[in-house]
């Protein structure tokens, strides 16, 4: 990252720190993960306010960019929802947002989402896979409009959604479509997820008829579109990851500066030395790798599938070694239902599987590769 646009973005991450450290502090997520309540949509509002949904949107279409890289400024918001362990679909509302600002018949849907009056939700995965061409719900033209039929598996935020984008195959390829979450046919279908900070859940699409209006971006916009929000979706986790390994080393770093064994501090132990290196090193990779996702997607480079499924096979993996590592460096009060740990580790966790599993992208590595 750029001099200039590190200075460009410290006002958005200031901001974003202070309004979590509002709305998600450590206290108030404690009590969020107890309690397992749904999305607080004043908290959702307020987020839309402060820009957590327009950063990837044309500013025509009523968004804007802070340094003028759209997906390095919403990785400043997800690097800070990672360090606070924030509620929200911000990865989700992000991906449908950027999709909708491919199509101008949108706008008012997009404006919804952009003013936090309708959180969206993507619904990808069928079940037996998460890349795009693994998508197996079906859209059939009725001449005008579609019939959507389909069960869509570990939709994040559906059971608060008002609204979804559909990823479906219809006769002409990969489409995408916006359906309303009380349309007829749609039954959503709550799940419980190790991060009880979100909100998960299956969705049904049993007939369920749309005007062909609700296709987003006519029939161009299939294939290449849900390749590209794929690997916009896994840039946003991918920022977010990151921030919880950078700042999970810290807190292990002062820990075992502090904490005495046997008339020394932890931390002057060769063997917590080498492994608190490992996991340094690890961050500094994993930083690196989600910063050169998002530059390579403000540059719609041809690398950025490539970048995508390495920053997943990286990131996944080290992300929930380093938290567990930190969690056993910390001893007792480490696996203790108050600290922050095992919040960090949920989310390591889930994030580590959402969009693909490491071993997935590895293969799809290879598959890209021509292996």
């Amino acid at each position: 990252m750029s001099i200039d646009a590190e200075l460009e973005r410290r006002p958005l991450r200031d901001t974003a720190r202070k309004f979590l450290d509002h709305y998600a502090s450590s206290a108030k997520v404690h009590e969020m993960a107890s309690e397992g309540a749904s999305l607080d949509r004043v908290f959702w509002r307020a987020a839309s306010e402060v820009g957590w949904t327009s950063l990837l949107v044309p500013e025509e279409l009523g968004g804007g960019t802070v340094s003028g890289s759209p997906f390095g400024d919403v990785g400043v918001l997800a690097a800070e929802s990672g360090r606070h362990v924030a509620p929200g679909p911000l990865g989700p509302t992000n991906v449908v947002a950027f999709v909708l600002g491919h199509d101008p018949e949108q706008s008012d849907t997009l404006s919804a989402v952009l003013d936090g009056s309708a959180v969206a939700a993507w619904a990808l995965s069928d079940g037996c896979g998460w890349e795009p061409s693994s998508v197996t719900a079906r859209a059939t033209s009725t001449g005008d409009g579609y019939v959507i039929d389909g069960t869509k598996h570990y939709v994040e935020g559906a059971p608060d959604a008002d609204v979804f984008l559909v990823t479906a195959r219809a006769s002409d390829g990969l489409a995408h479509f916006v359906v309303d979450g009380s349309a007829r046919g749609v039954t959503v279908s709550a799940k419980r997820g190790l991060d009880p900070l979100r909100t998960f859940g299956a969705v049904a699409f049993t007939a369920t008829q749309v005007d062909a209006r609700a296709r987003v971006g006519g029939a161009l916009a299939g294939d290449e579109l849900a390749e590209l929000a794929f690997c916009a979706a896994i840039a946003i986790q991918a920022a977010e990851t990151a921030a919880v390994m950078r700042h999970v080393f810290e807190m292990t770093m002062e820990w075992v500066g502090q904490r005495y064994a046997f008339g020394r501090v932890i931390g002057s132990y060769q063997a917590l030395k080498h492994r608190l290196a490992e996991h340094l090193l690890a961050v500094e990779c994993a930083e690196g790798i989600a910063t050169g996702l998002a530059q390579a997607l403000d540059a719609r480079s041809a690398s950025a599938s490539e970048l995508a499924s390495t920053a997943k096979a990286y990131i996944g993996d080290a992300s929930v070694k380093l938290v567990s590592d930190a969690i056993q460096m910390h001893g007792g009060i480490g696996m203790t239902w108050e600290h922050d740990l095992h919040l960090h580790l949920r989310r390591a966790s889930t994030n580590r599987v959402i969009y693909g599993s490491p071993s997935e992208h590895r293969e799809r590595l290879c598959k890209l590769a021509g292996v």
